[in-house]
């Protein structure tokens, strides 16, 4: 899918995916007003590229830690 022409998606197609602060920074994106205010005006081929992207967005993982020690 070719990248999308909005400033908005932009933003999102240039986040680095393999950077520890993606999540942050993609919740970032996704809750600024710039982005709201798009959202509510999508039109087809940037809607099909925002699923898709979003698709492809893996949950943060998470690494347990060992209980503590009882003393």
């Amino acid at each position: 899918m070719p990248p999308p022409n909005s400033p908005v998606l932009e933003r999102l197609h240039r986040l680095d995916k393999s950077s520890a602060a993606f999540h942050d920074q993609l919740g970032g994106v996704l809750d600024g007003e710039e982005y709201k205010q798009f959202v509510s005006n999508l039109q087809t081929d940037d809607l099909l590229w925002l699923v898709d992207y979003l698709d492809k967005v893996r949950p943060p993982t998470f690494t347990p830690r060992p209980p503590p020690e009882l003393a």
